[in-house]
């Protein structure tokens, strides 16, 4: 699991990738950010929502820590860094610190390290870890950094600079707070990663484009029939919630075909498990069987979807951008031929015209014809992150074109707005399922 860090100083990158060798450590300084907090906790939460703020989505993580000596009331503390005064400079601190200390014969201090962090929801949580122990007469050892070679941690007598990095890790307030900070990570993380995981396996912010298709061929047929039962309505909203189940389908069958050439994905980045993937996939054709028979949805509906899955298939194994086009196309004619059976005349009877029904293919083939463009546009969009941000809105903007033709259908049928009100409520939703879930790709 990635973990941004709000830092510059490679020691601390070190030691915490030594603390917490199971996270990818990405540092990320928060330049020009004041520190001007009263206490360690503070300048970790000033710290850490600077990068959070950047890396929306994502678990970010920042420290505060410092000396402070009983004999100076506490200081240096939280100006650890600067105690001998802008810029920070390590051995005048020192310097300044023995210079306080001579002839001192309280020397007990502590090092105290508060770590921030902030999740992908956005929830701040504090960790604070403490190390007792006391400042030597003279500075001793090589390793660590800052105030090390002055402490000597209780239990030892020799000072943080003369410990082996296992050993320090072990006892240091930094140490401490981080294995608190990983309980954190571990019991927060698990299930929200999961989660979005699973999020970004289904690349849900698109889900609300999908029903506007299927009401835009239902609308089709219905604004230009000469009566139509209110079953109709009903056996429009079960084909739209298939189609959110066929769609699903096909993403789990994307990146279980593509599961050892895909990068970047759920399946090949660990998050997800081929056996996982493979039985939701299976559930999600489950689903769409359910719909169609609980709806009673038409023969046509049924000829319509198997010859979605098919295009699906063949889709994930060649990437014809027109395929893909078709798919997205059939979605429309789905909405067609799930109300032929509520209308005056259905399909299979005489005194159906096929007006009706070349105007939802007419409909469909430009949904095929645009859909073909976004994803002829969207090849090597892995490699250009603004290119895949355009196609994510274009793939959006999905949703005006419906809503532009059930306004037209509306004009005809005023019976219809039900269908306009629906598709207003969707665009609203995808806009704020986007805002909210800014890691989830569109793509």
């Amino acid at each position: 699991m990635k973990l941004i860090v709000a830092t510059h100083n490679q020691h601390k990158i070190r030691e915490i990738s030594q603390i917490l060798p199971d996270f990818e450590i990405i540092a990320d300084d928060p330049e020009g950010v004041e520190e001007n907090a009263p206490d360690f906790a503070g300048n970790a939460l000033i710290k850490v929502r600077a990068i959070a703020a950047k890396h929306a989505g994502a678990w970010c993580l920042a420290d505060d820590s410092g000396l402070e000596v009983e004999a100076l009331g506490g200081a240096p503390g939280v100006r650890s860094a600067r105690y001998a005064g802008e810029p920070a400079n390590t051995p005048n601190n020192n310097a300044l610190l023995m210079k306080n200390m001579a002839g001192v014969a309280n020397r007990r201090a502590n090092f105290t390290c508060a770590v921030a962090l902030v999740d992908p929801a956005g929830v701040e949580h504090v960790a604070v870890g403490k190390c007792f122990g006391r400042i030597a007469e003279q500075p001793s050892g090589s390793a660590g950094f800052g105030y090390d070679p002055l402490f000597i941690p209780d239990g030892h007598d020799k000072s943080f600079a003369d410990l082996t990095a296992d050993e320090k890790n072990a006892i240091s307030h930094r140490g401490r707070a981080l294995e608190k900070a990983r309980e954190i990570l571990q019991s927060s993380g698990q299930s929200s990663n999961r989660l979005l995981s699973w999020l970004r396996f289904f690349r849900v912010v698109n889900l609300p484009t999908l029903p506007g298709d299927v009401m835009v061929g239902a609308a089709a047929i219905l604004a230009t029939s000469p009566k139509f039962e209110s079953q109709a309505f009903v056996s429009t909203a079960y084909a739209a919630i298939a189609a959110m189940m066929v769609y699903l389908y096909g993403l789990a069958d994307n990146d279980i075909v593509g599961a050892a050439t895909d990068k970047g994905r759920p399946i090949p980045d660990g998050e997800i498990s081929l056996a996982a993937a493979r039985f939701a996939r299976g559930l999600c054709w489950g689903a769409v069987l359910i719909l169609g028979a609980v709806g009673n949805l038409p023969p046509f509906w049924w000829v319509a979807t198997l010859v979605l899955f098919a295009c699906i298939a063949v889709y994930n194994r060649t990437k014809s951008c027109l395929l893909m086009g078709l798919c997205r196309g059939l979605n429309v004619l789905c909405g067609a031929m799930a109300v032929c059976n509520d209308v005056a005349g259905g399909l299979g009877e005489s005194r159906f015209t096929g007006r009706p029904l070349w105007l939802a293919a007419a409909v469909a083939l430009l949904w095929t014809l645009y859909i073909a463009g976004v994803t002829k546009y969207s090849e090597g969009e892995e490699l250009s992150p603004s290119k895949k941000k355009t196609v994510g809105m274009l793939i959006g903007a999905l949703i005006y074109l419906q809503l532009g033709a059930l306004v037209s259908f509306t004009l005809q049928c005023p019976a219809l707005r039900a269908f306009l009100i629906v598709g207003a409520c969707l665009l609203v939703l995808l806009r704020f399922m986007k805002y909210i879930m800014p890691k989830v790709s569109a793509s």
